[in-house]
């Protein structure tokens, strides 16, 4: 009877399921790229050392394995990174096995490659986060890849737990720090401090509200103004939609998610009006015989309104050969669909297959066409010094015919983060040194002034710093451990100086003359130091006071009046402003303005990021590496610069950038995925 139970028992255990695998392996993201995320989970301790492969579902070694992915011996480490082989096939199986190969301790389903019909990553390699040469970037290239520089870091076995209980110190907040804050929260992370040296969110995005609140309309915007959308080519039905900055729009509608579409801080959008036939023109003191200055249409209309000029047809061709670059449909078209793309064939092709943004115009007019100084001086004027791609972008994005702006103004952008960024702010923390020290684990230490003076100096240890602040104002830090090439970015490169004055007058004036201008920048005048007149594109023919931006100078001016008191300034744009718009100008001056000068401003030291010729080339690739366990950020270290898209681009970058430096690829995906799989790759 014994003997018998024994039998069936033997039978019952040879016809009983296995035991399970002790390792499970899977893959949460789409395999769209060489880069991925391979989970892992542990039924039960696995005592010994064990490697992981990838090859055939069938295979009884690891041997058989197409290639081996790592090594571990940690039983609590629950992702791997994997750098895919560009020859490894579909319908393969993760496999984990013990040290000499002979046991399997675990296997996937099995996977799915998404590639090129050619085999190959290609463009969806690519699209996951793009990186080639050895220096690790593509200097010139259209995006961000992390592979290579995985690999030369041969990444071990993570807890994921444990990296995101990281401290990380994202520094400014400003739009790059702020968007590089929402990414990485957003990622898991829950041990990050947004630090800002001033007391208010928002950096170089500035609006001046002269009384009230934002719906009562009595403001300008000291900082950037707009965002262009579309270019509207005239007598056609061709419209370029401009993709870079739609940006902005997804992180409006992801702010008013988060914000639950709270009235009070909620973003949106209204008509911006860049241009208008009845802007003035006025130059050389030449005026109608009324005695009132000419409108723009006027002056195409009548010659004798504008300035005398001589038919030269050197000048002529000089002009034409300009405009075939900077007006070039098809580029303009490459422009509007993928500005990094277009930037990186520029660079290899552009100006004659010469290249093109080591090329200043007055070079390429001059020293290579051969045109005479003068006529160069005609053609290009003061953009003659600067690179080609520098006017290129430019060009590109003010040849939009649609424009929007925020209603209430823009500072009501980084305002909508003030809920979600509340409890990890510092404010008034103004970082004085940067240092790393490799002996306690790699720490980055801050020191900031304590008590507001520089007697004393209060610190804190980060695991990771994100740098948001304009190099402007970094280079105090001095950064001696840093790269020969990141130190030079720091110390040289150039910033653009800009002053603007608003005035307020108690009635909108402009829009009641017999020839009335709403909004637009189409005021111009050969008055120094004025530039350009905007007038306000919201409250359109509105009651009551009204503001305009009376002087937007950049450039030289923009140096020079920082020199003049500011009551002398103000003065001075409004005796401007009584000489084109006449005695209502002083009739009505509310005695209320606003100056900005932003070299003035300790924060910034500067406008905006102006590359000078070869500086991109020179410094982007410095940017896109991780020294020292800090990443920068900001729109000086994008391929455009001066718009609120190019500093949201850098977060999404600097973001992506951080989570590949910890291993975290599925996050880095995601963020990749939910900002530029609509506005970068068409």
């Amino acid at each position: 009877m014994y003997c018998g139970l024994s039998i069936l028992l033997l039978v019952s255990r040879a016809f009983a399921s296995p035991k399970p695998l002790p390792i499970g392996l899977e893959i949460r993201e789409e395999l769209d790229s060489s880069l991925a995320n391979i989970h892992v989970s542990y039924a039960r301790p696995v005592a010994r050392s064990h490697l992981f492969t990838y090859g055939p579902c069938q295979s009884n070694h690891a041997n058989d394995a197409h290639h081996q992915i790592t090594k571990s011996s940690d039983s609590e480490a629950d992702r791997l990174v994997w750098l895919i082989p560009d020859d490894a096939t579909s319908d393969g199986c993760l496999s984990a096995w013990t040290d000499d190969g002979n046991v399997l301790l675990g296997r996937s389903e099995p996977l799915k490659f998404r590639k090129e019909l050619n085999g190959s990553w290609g463009s969806q390699r690519k699209r996951g986060i793009d990186m080639t040469n050895s220096s690790g970037i593509d200097a010139s290239g259209p995006w961000f890849d992390g592979v290579d520089a995985l690999r030369g870091k041969n990444p071990v076995p993570l807890r994921v737990k444990e990296i995101k209980e990281k401290k990380i110190a994202v520094l400014g907040a400003g739009m790059a720090g702020l968007m590089t804050y929402l990414n990485i929260r957003d990622s898991g992370f829950a041990n990050v401090e947004l630090i800002e040296a001033s007391g208010r969110l928002g950096g170089r995005v500035r609006t001046e509200y002269l009384e009230g609140g934002p719906f009562d309309y009595q403001y300008q915007e000291m900082g950037p103004m707009r965002f262009p959308q579309r270019i509207q080519y005239a007598g056609t039905n061709e419209t370029l939609e401009i993709n870079d900055h739609k940006i902005v729009f997804q992180l409006a509608d992801v702010l008013n998610e988060l914000n639950r579409h709270d009235p009070e801080k909620k973003v949106l959008f209204h008509p911006w009006y860049q241009s208008s036939p009845n802007g003035l023109y006025y130059y050389n003191g030449i005026r109608k015989p009324d005695g009132t200055v000419p409108t723009v249409t006027e002056v195409e209309n009548d010659p004798s309104l504008s300035i005398p000029t001589v038919a030269d047809p050197v000048l002529d061709e000089a002009t034409e050969k300009i405009n075939a670059i900077m007006e070039d449909k098809e580029f303009l078209g490459e422009m509007a669909k993928n500005i990094y793309r277009a930037h990186k064939a520029f660079i290899d092709t552009g100006l004659n297959n010469l290249g093109g943004e080591d090329w200043s115009q007055f070079a390429y007019m001059h020293n290579y066409l051969g045109y005479s100084l003068n006529i160069t001086d005609q053609t290009i004027g003061s953009a003659g010094a600067d690179s080609f791609w520098n006017n290129l972008f430019e060009n590109f994005y003010f040849s939009a015919t649609e424009w929007v702006t925020i209603d209430g103004g823009l500072s009501r952008l980084p305002a909508a983060f003030g809920p979600i960024v509340e409890k990890d702010t510092k404010f008034n923390r103004e970082i004085e040194k940067l240092e790393y020290f490799p002996e306690e684990g790699g720490k980055v230490k801050l020191s900031w002034k304590g008590n507001g003076t520089y007697s004393a100096y209060e610190t804190g240890m980060y695991d990771y710093a994100v740098v948001s602040v304009p190099f402007s104002v970094v280079r105090r830090w001095r950064l001696p451990q840093f790269s020969p090439t990141l130190k030079s970015a720091v110390n040289n490169l150039d910033y653009a100086s800009a002053c603007k004055v608003a005035l307020q007058f108690s009635t909108r004036f402009w829009e009641h003359l017999p020839q009335p201008i709403f909004g637009s920048c189409s005021t111009t005048t050969d008055i120094p130091g004025i530039g350009n007149v905007c007038y306000p594109s919201y409250n359109i023919n509105g009651t009551g006071p009204g503001v305009i931006l009376a002087s937007y100078v950049p450039g030289d001016w923009g140096h020079r009046w920082i020199s003049m008191p500011e009551e002398e300034h103000v003065e001075y744009v409004l005796n401007a402003m009584a000489e084109i718009h006449g005695d209502v100008v002083r009739e009505q001056y509310t005695g209320k303005y606003t100056r900005k000068c932003w070299d003035l401003d300790r924060y910034t030291s500067g406008s905006w990021a102006h590359p000078t010729i070869g500086q991109h080339k020179l410094f982007i690739p410095s940017y896109f590496q991780t020294e020292n366990n800090v990443v920068f950020v900001g729109e000086h270290t994008s391929y455009t610069h001066a718009w609120i898209s190019s500093a949201l681009e850098s977060g999404v970058r600097g973001s992506v950038q951080l989570l590949l430096e910890l291993g975290l690829i599925d996050e880095a995906k995601a963020v990749n995925r939910r900002w530029m799989a609509r506005w970068i790759n068409v």
